[in-house]
């Protein structure tokens, strides 16, 4: 069993190596090293400096439409592009070694190919972003396009059986199974009653109480926010400190600049909860359960029978898992 695995897993290999040779759709290009941005301390973004040049440009890397994201552009600074580009075979023998029954490794290997396939860079502005600007919202979104521009001729393709709920016309229920694209994909439905806070000046949720005199703000996290936050819950348990509960869930929602947040900024701003007027840790508590009970990962599509919208839970009753979108499954005979 161990030497059909290993057969398989050279056949794939030389099969990725062929397409780069073939069509050097997998030839990593050369990528400016990220220049550290300003940190958004204030309220406002500030501008950045002047250019012409749009990180679409380079042909190696393909644009992506903020509105067609998760998050849908909102939590992003005004002419924000995010450009993508299709994996190495080197990034994906690094994604083969995935341990999904560990699930900081499965993190650690998605930021990876965000990392090496991502480019951010607001346009007009000379410096780039980093990956970890991007909002978390949108990662797994971004891996789906990744994966669809690395396998361009179905060599990877990923099906998923729908059923329709019924009746339909004829009283047979449809099923079929389909290829998923990335349109199929649902992330989150924001509600109404968390839309009504949405800055579009800030590009986050902007709360102005009058009970408490008081004006904050919640986020929606980044992927920096979110490794920097684990980072530093890991260094208070080896400093021996205890770790509060109720302030972890809505910690990640209160980061507004990831490369500032250092491990005294995470003390402090523990410490700080504690001193809030119990409706303001009870508006964000609830506010932050609206949005994670918002988020989804689902493929769906509607039934041609009857047009009933069918959906399913992505990975965990789709038959595949998230290992399969960069691995090539199937026989031998499939990679050659």
């Amino acid at each position: 069993m161990q030497e059909k695995g290993d057969n398989l897993e050279s056949a794939g290999r030389e099969f990725l190596e062929e397409q780069d040779r073939k069509f050097r759709k997998n030839q990593e290009a050369p990528q400016p090293e990220p220049k550290a941005v300003q940190p958004n301390l204030g309220r406002a973004i500030t501008p950045m400096l002047e250019s012409t040049i749009s990180g679409s440009n380079d042909s190696h890397w393909k644009n992506v439409p903020l509105e067609n994201l998760p998050s849908r552009g909102m939590f992003y600074p005004d002419g924000t592009e995010i450009t993508i580009r299709s994996a190495s075979v080197s990034e994906i023998r690094q994604w083969s070694t995935m341990d999904e029954n560990d699930r900081l490794d499965v993190d650690d290997t998605l930021n990876f190919i965000i990392e090496k396939c991502c480019r951010v860079k607001i346009r007009g502005g000379r410096a780039w972003l980093t990956w970890r600007d991007i909002s978390e919202l949108d990662r797994l979104a971004l891996i789906f396009l990744i994966q669809e521009i690395t396998f361009p001729d179905d060599q990877n393709a990923i099906f998923v059986k729908f059923t329709c709920p019924g009746p339909c016309v004829d009283q047979e229920k449809w099923t079929d199974e389909l290829r998923v694209k990335s349109p199929m994909l649902s992330f989150i439905e924001f509600p109404d009653e968390v839309m009504r806070y949405y800055s579009p000046q800030y590009k986050c949720f902007e709360i102005e109480s009058q009970k408490l005199n008081e004006t904050f703000y919640i986020y929606m996290p980044t992927i920096g926010a979110v490794e920097k936050l684990r980072a530093r819950i890991t260094q208070a348990r080896a400093d021996g400190r205890k770790i509060d509960k109720a302030f972890i869930p809505i910690a990640p929602y209160l980061i507004q600049d990831w490369q500032s947040f250092t491990q005294q900024k995470y003390q402090d701003l523990a410490t700080e909860n504690f001193s809030w007027h119990i409706n303001k840790f009870t508006f964000v508590t609830k506010f932050v359960k609206l949005l994670e009970d918002a988020r989804m990962s689902m493929v769906g599509t509607s039934c041609p029978k009857c047009g009933k919208p069918v959906s399913t839970p992505l990975f965990s009753k789709s038959g595949f898992t998230v290992k399969d979108l960069f691995f090539i499954s199937g026989g031998l005979d499939e990679l050659i």
